[in-house]
């Protein structure tokens, strides 16, 4: 899942996620800390798997898996089992074109539609979006509304029959005067590489990335994937629960289908990290990084991004990563340059914050005592409301807010958006009366924000009860008057 609503302790002395690796006999106090840090982390938080691979230099310094594959199957995971890694897909479509670009097949500063001739937006601008923009999302390209995890498509034409199908889409804002995230424009740059390079996308990846850096287990087509070696996504529905659909289109593959382990996905890392160059093989020149490791955008409030690879700083070095997360998975590959670190962590379970993980362990390896990982209060709320009662939920969420300690373990809704969300996730799983109190709960600490009246319409009208969500959408318009998304809704509810 990739939801626009933001994503952000079911306490266990037994988790799931206990430790399923032998460690070595005499490990280093890192190798502890490590080990440590993760255990805590799945027993607190119910996480049902994990894996991590960690290098420095040119070594694996650390593994671990932790948990199963499945909560049902109780098949404990290991460091060869294959994950969905999602988003960081992303990085293997920016390794692609700048491969072609270092070949003079592809200009980054010219137009799509000249490779491109079928690429279509209900909007003349169009014509002026570059692969630049695509690659840093300035293209004004909206996003995927539906992947249809539940009606893959498995054909090699898949790609291009999406890419046709978006001629009708509007674009958000003129190519290069703004950034939101797009799924879509990497669809249609795999799409690119495609057409340029005479092979589908998932072919020209397996020629040129993965074969080459020794990645034989890894694929963009989960056919592909050894049975056995394959994992289970889990999606929170008050618990984690094993998720209906494995993330798998063929129609989204550049943008997310990426399959692999840990222990392969070094590999990548490593490449990286010597700019280019894996075990005497090298996938891209030097010069290379100097261009796509530097910030491209200058855009107010929008973070740093080279082209595909999000830019900041931890402790005071620069890091360069990507996560993912899509329906029952979490993953992050992140990477300091000027230390020779990547830190490779992926999970199949959907509430896993990441990037905090993992930046978490990064403050182990430089020597700084780490946080514990935090959740936003709603899940816990959400927790409890199902496992005892709203009013439980409602007594422990005051109880905590007032105490100063516990406060400290919850990461607190900033608008009403993030204590929200866990609404969103009951309701994908037909949980409607359970979303109905999340939102109302929601709305109860914000009175005056019409998203949150919005939020509760959302959860009456999906519950069938019309009446209720027609009158919260016109609250909301009273306070929002002109966003037009409330009163589009309302309008899909007739009269």
């Amino acid at each position: 899942m990739k939801s626009s609503v933001i994503l952000l302790f079911a306490v266990l002395l037994w988790s799931t996620c206990s430790q399923r690796v032998t460690e070595p006999s005499h490990e280093s106090t890192i190798e502890t800390d490590l080990r440590t840090y993760l255990s805590e982390t799945c027993a607190q938080h119910n996480i049902p798997g994990l894996t991590v691979a960690i290098t420095r230099n040119d070594s694996l310094i650390y593994s671990g898996a932790f948990g199963f594959e499945s909560i049902e199957t109780k098949e404990p995971l290991t460091t060869k089992h294959v994950f969905h890694w999602a988003s960081v897909s992303k990085t293997f479509v920016a390794t692609s074109v700048m491969q072609l670009w270092e070949q003079g097949k592809i200009n980054l500063d010219e137009k799509v539609t000249a490779y491109l001739p079928y690429f279509r937006q209900n909007d003349a601008r169009y014509n002026d979006i570059t692969i630049s923009q695509m690659l840093n999302h300035t293209s004004g390209i909206g996003d995927v509304d539906d992947y249809e995890w539940d009606k893959p498509q498995y054909d090699s034409g898949a790609l291009e029959r999406f890419v046709r199908s978006i001629a009708s889409d509007k674009l958000l804002f003129a190519p290069g005067t703004d950034m939101r995230y797009s799924n879509t424009a990497y669809e249609t740059l795999g799409d690119v590489i495609s057409k340029i390079s005479g092979m589908s996308f998932e072919t020209y990846v397996r020629k040129n990335i993965l074969d080459p850096l020794g990645m034989d287990t890894a694929s963009f087509l989960y056919p592909d994937i050894t049975e056995t070696l394959r994992v289970r996504g889990h999606v929170w529905a008050g618990k984690p629960i094993v998720s209906e659909h494995y993330p798998y289109n063929r129609a989204h593959g550049p943008s997310s289908t990426l399959n692999s382990n840990v222990l392969e996905m070094t590999h990548y890392a490593l490449a990286h990290l010597n700019r280019g160059i894996y075990q005497g093989r090298r996938i891209l020149s030097d010069s290379i990084y100097d261009i796509w490791w530097k910030n491209t955008i200058n855009i107010e409030d929008k973070p740093s991004i080279g082209f595909a690879w999000w830019l900041g700083e931890r402790n005071g070095v620069k890091l360069v990563s990507h996560s993912g997360g899509d329906t029952g998975f979490r993953s992050i590959f992140l990477l300091v340059p000027e230390r020779k670190i990547s830190i490779i962590l992926v999970s199949n379970y959907e509430l896993v914050r990441t990037f905090d993980l993992a930046t978490a362990l990064l403050d182990i390896l430089m020597g700084v005592k780490p946080q514990p990982l935090r959740r936003q209060i709603g899940f816990k709320f959400g927790e409890v409301m199902k496992s005892e009662s709203v009013t439980a939920a409602r007594r422990l969420y005051e109880t905590i807010s007032h105490d100063s300690l516990q406060r400290k373990l919850y990461l607190w809704e900033e608008d009403d958006a993030a204590l929200a969300y866990p609404g969103y996730l009951f309701m994908e799983n037909k949980m409607f009366a359970d979303a109905i109190e999340m939102f109302r709960f929601n709305l109860e600490k914000f009175p005056n924000s019409g998203w949150a009246h919005a939020h509760l319409a959302t959860g009456y009208a999906n519950s069938g009860d019309l009446d209720s969500a027609r009158l919260n959408y016109q609250k909301a318009i009273k306070l929002l008057p002109d966003e037009k998304y409330f009163r589009e809704e309302l309008d899909k509810l007739g009269k």
